[in-house]
Formats: C-alpha cells, structure tokens, sequence
C-alpha cells in the first residue's frame, strides 16, 4: 500500500463519518417522520373494527361502574368506622362517669384504715 492509498482511506472515512453525523442531525429529525421510523403512527377510527370498538367501549362502561362501586364501599366502610369510633368514645366516657361515680370522697387513708 502507498502513502496516496492511506490517505485516500483517511478522506473517505472522514466523509462517511461527516455523511452520516449529517444525516443524523439534519435529515432524521426535521425530513423523516419520526413516527413512522419507529412504528408508532396513528391508526385512523376507519382502521379499528365495530366489533372491537364496541368491546373497547364495554371495557370502559364495566370499570367505570366497578370504580364507582369501589367508591360507595369506600364511603360506607368510613361511615361505619366513624360510627364505630363514636360507640367506643360514648363507652370510654360511660366508664370513666362510673369510675368517678365510685370513687367517693373521702379520707386517702380510708383504705389503710378498713383493712386494719
């Protein structure tokens, strides 16, 4: 191989390696359509069958209502918790009116006093 060959060689990869960053920063982002090159274009309504669109639309119907349902529950399970808190605070208060209602007034030695 000779000296000419080498740099013949050197130019053409330079201008491959040019050709291609060109391509990449011109030609793919503002030329091609993007979405096409990733297989991601939009399907049109006409492409979809009335048979799958109205199992997609069933779809939608049947979680919509099971959501809602899981709604409601949510809000009855937090209606009877709060119920539920309110007995116990009623009982709590009941046992301490009883606890003060026993505890009579009186000497802090008459305990001592009785079991002498």
């Amino acid at each position: 191989m000779s000296r000419t060959d080498g740099r013949k060689l050197v130019a053409l990869a330079a201008a491959a390696t040019v050709g291609a960053i060109g391509i990449g920063t011109i030609y793919l982002p503002f030329m091609a359509d993007r979405d096409k090159l990733r297989g991601m274009f939009e399907e049109g309504d006409e492409s979809i069958p009335e048979g799958a669109r109205r199992e997609i639309r069933a779809i939608a119907k049947a979680e919509a209502e099971e959501k809602r349902k899981l709604q409601q529950q949510q809000k009855q399970l937090e209606r009877h918790q709060g119920e539920e808190d309110m007995q116990q605070q009623q009982q709590h208060q009941q046992k301490q009116e009883q606890q003060r209602q026993r505890s009579s007034a009186g000497s802090m030695w008459s305990s001592f006093r009785r079991n002498s």
